[in-house]
């Protein structure tokens, strides 16, 4: 699957507390990650770097369309506007060959 680099911009401070947590409660990186990478089958969020007010993810997906149809199929427009780009590269520390 192709891999694409997401740059989502929170819509304010409340809506990244909102986003990041469950019933108020923070979201534990392995109960993310289960989400993240079991939910769907052709779209997979593989990483997640939250900021302040920016967040960046890492995506393998079948498209562009079917990464931005799954983010609004979550309702996750509500809290972040996302600009996203295919990557035709995937290098990384922890992939090693």
């Amino acid at each position: 699957m192709p891999h694409f680099i997401a740059i989502h911009k929170f819509h304010n401070d409340a809506a990244r507390k909102t986003y990041c947590s469950d019933n108020g409660e923070p979201i534990s990186q392995k109960e993310w990650a289960e989400f993240a990478n079991t939910t769907k089958e052709n779209v997979k969020c593989r990483q997640e770097f939250v900021g302040d007010d920016i967040a960046f993810c890492h995506w393998e997906a079948d498209s562009k369309e079917a990464v931005l149809g799954w983010i609004e199929e979550l309702g996750v427009n509500e809290f972040i506007s996302t600009e996203l780009h295919e990557q035709w590269r995937f290098s990384s520390f922890y992939k090693q060959s």
